[in-house]
Order: structure tokens, then sequence, then C-alpha cells
């Protein structure tokens, strides 16, 4: 049983800084949580509280039905991957891997099946008798995390570990990574501040913002259904767009309105919660995939047209990223490559309303 469990988790530094809130947190036991949020956030000081590198000022960690507050770092059962891997560069991949084993007095042979095993489970077999200096980052990252799967631990813990890796190698090291959660059936707990490693890995996302919990939920769920601004704006690449406006109501409708030009007919499962909003500002926010050149949309109506400008466009081979202008506003859109189109041309830009999201202007809520 790995389950980890926060009760109001405080972190208050000697400066009197909170880094951490009275954070509350279930992770499941085999889940794969990651935790993410802009720098400064408080995920990082979370996670080295869970593994004992920070005290505690408030609150209870459980690991299982033991309280680890006052646990050494090493009676923890847990096993961490650091940003930087860590490695004692005099040591060859094998002594690396086997370092802390031979500490805690394993037997040799326990030793050397463990190693293997781990090596095979990564393929590093092959560079077992290197020293990390003759490796490439890639390959030092995976000695690292085979490091933290020799100690069998109830819990692995990830520091960013991926952020030095380039683009390509990281997207191969997520991969791997899914696969080995798969196989080891561990919790494991991970924290990126790259949003994208937060929606490809985790099984839950736990979202923080000045040290407190903003939601937890799948990748899909928070993708589709933010609990706020920020988490719709933090969630997604490219972000999410957004629009200060007002509701009027005229006829049987209600219309989002902004400036004179844009007025965005409500998507009429919304209206009756957006009644109460008629004559207030609100907040519109829309993805870059939920809008259309109108060439492409046979039955697009004049008020849910954006009269846009092309600011600045990147083709991205299958798709095409075009930041286009609304009056004095720039948005972002993610159009089909069989769009033509050049700087400063003028485009109709259709919106999908009934994937658009409202929000409280003055407690950042979504409303739908």
């Amino acid at each position: 049983m790995a389950e980890v469990i926060l009760k109001d988790v405080v972190k208050q530094y000697d400066n009197g800084f909170v880094a951490v809130k009275k954070v509350n947190l279930t992770i499941p036991d085999k889940e794969f949580t990651v935790i993410v949020g802009p720098s400064g956030c408080g995920k990082t000081t979370t996670l080295r509280m869970i593994a004992g590198l920070e005290d505690i000022t408030e609150g209870k960690i459980f690991i299982g039905d033991k309280v680890i507050n006052h646990v050494s770092p090493k009676d923890r059962d847990i096993a961490m991957v650091f940003q930087n891997y860590a490695l004692y560069p005099h040591m060859t991949v094998y002594d690396n891997m086997s370092f802390g084993l031979k500490l805690r007095k394993y037997p040799k042979k326990a030793i050397e099946e463990r190693v293997t095993d781990a090596s095979e489970i990564l393929g590093i077999t092959d560079l077992l008798d290197r020293k990390p200096s003759m490796l490439s980052g890639g390959q030092r990252q995976r000695v690292a995390v085979g490091r933290a799967i020799v100690r069998k631990p109830t819990v692995f813990l990830f520091d960013e570990p991926l952020s030095n890796l380039d683009a390509k190698l990281r997207v191969q090291m997520r991969a791997e990574l899914q696969k080995l959660h798969n196989r080891l059936k561990t919790t494991m707990i991970y924290v990126t501040h790259d949003q994208m490693e937060a929606m490809t890995m985790g099984d839950r996302i736990v979202i923080m913002k000045d040290g407190d919990i903003v939601q937890v939920d799948s990748p899909i769920r928070m993708y589709n259904h933010p609990v706020n601004k920020f988490v719709a704006g933090f969630i997604g690449s490219p972000s999410m767009n957004f629009l200060e406006g007002k509701i009027v109501s005229e006829g049987s409708n209600l219309y989002f309105v902004y400036g004179k030009s844009v007025k965005l007919v409500v998507f009429k499962e919304h209206q009756k919660i957006m009644e109460k909003y008629v004559d207030k500002n609100v907040v519109l926010g829309f993805r870059p995939e939920h809008v259309e050149d109108k060439i492409f949309v046979s039955d697009a109506k004049p008020f849910t047209t954006l009269k846009s400008t092309a600011d600045v466009i990147e083709p991205m081979g299958s798709e095409i990223y075009i930041y286009f202008k609304v009056e004095n506003t720039t948005f972002t859109g993610r159009f089909s490559p069989k769009l033509r189109v050049k700087i400063g041309d003028k485009i109709d830009v259709v919106v999908d309303m009934e994937s658009i999201h409202f929000f409280d202007i003055d407690t950042e809520a979504t409303i739908v």
C-alpha cells in the first residue's frame, strides 16, 4: 500500500514566506500524479516535503497509514530522481546504481540481480562499465531512474527530470517513463513546469498557484472543464485566448459584445446560466482549435464571426498557427494547412461558441 496523503500541509520559511498553504491531497496507490504550475508555485517544495528534504511547518504527510513527518528520508521507502541527475562522476554506471543498496548492506547477489533487472528495463545494459562523463544526457537520465528502480520503493518522486534534455529526447523519455509506470505499477509523483508533460503523462494533474492547489483532475477533464481562468490559460498549447466584454440581451438571444465589431451569440445551452450576467462584463475564453476560417464553414452566420487581420503566421506542417488581430487585441488560431493566407490579409474567423468558456471578471471562476 503506497497511498500518499497530505493533510493541511504548510511550509513557512524563517523569513515568514509561506511557500505551501494548507495543502490537502490524496494520491492513490499505483497512480501517476503530476504536479504542475509556474515557477514559485510550491510544487517542488511540496515534493521535497514528501521526500523529507524539507521540514513541514504544519500538517501531516502519510505514506500508507504511517505519518512520516519526522521519519528520515532514507527510511521513507521512497526514491527520488532529480533534475540534475546527481550521479557520482568517479563511479561507473553499475556502481552508481548499486551504491544505495551497498550502503544498506544488501547481499552482493541481490544487488547484481536488481541492477541487471533495472538496466534491462531501461536499455542501458551495455553502459554499466561507463562513467557519467561518457554518457549523453538521455543516458544519464536513464541511469538516474535506474538507481531509483533498484531500490524498489513504494513511491517514486521525480523533480523535473527531463528539463535538461533536448525536445526530441524529452518526448521519447516521457513515453519511457509512462511504460515504466505501467510495468512497475508503483505510485509516482512527478513535478514539472511543462504543461505538455503533465497532459501526456499523468493519470491525474495537480495544478498549483502561489502555494495553493487550484484543481486536481484527469488531463482531459482539466482541459475541457477548467475551474477558473488561470487553469484554462495554463493548460493547453498554444494557450487559451481571452477577451473581456459584456453580455447583452436582444430578442430571444444573449450575445457577447466587445468593442465595435465583435458580437458573438451565446450558445443556446449556456443562455440560462448567462442570464444573470446580462449587462455585466465577463471574460470569454476560446482555444486556438475552436476557430476556423469562414470559407471552410458552410453554415457560418455573421454574428459568429470575428473580422480579423493576420498578424503572424507559423506554419507547423500539419497545421498553421495564425496570430490574428481583432480591433486592438491579438488572438491565436490553429488552422488547416489548406488555408492560404499572408501577413496583413483580412480573415473572417468563425468561433465555435459551443466550445467557449465564460469566466467571472472578479473571481475568475468558470461560469460555463
